[in-house]
């Protein structure tokens, strides 16, 4: 019985409280990209910024509280318990 309590615990303790937002992306700051050579696999690239001009078709923002149409339904340990 103390074992089913503490595994209990120690779920709930772990779970993903965030659910599907969990997802945290950094970009890297462009004095640390820009004109730099980067090796990947057997290709160089150089990274360089370019101005360009704007169109007259709305970027629409990113939303971080949508969900992605390719994301992966992973449940939580308490959801598939509970489910």
């Amino acid at each position: 019985m103390i074992s089913a309590l503490f595994g209990i615990s120690l779920a709930l303790i772990f779970n993903r409280v965030c659910k599907e937002n969990c997802t945290i992306y950094f970009a890297p700051k462009q004095d640390e990209i820009n004109n730099k050579i980067f090796k990947l696999d057997d290709t160089c690239y150089k990274y360089s910024t370019v101005n360009v001009p704007c169109n007259d078709k709305a970027i629409n923002p990113y939303d971080g509280y949508s969900s992605a149409s390719n994301q992966l339904n992973d449940k939580g340990l308490i959801d598939k318990l509970f489910a």
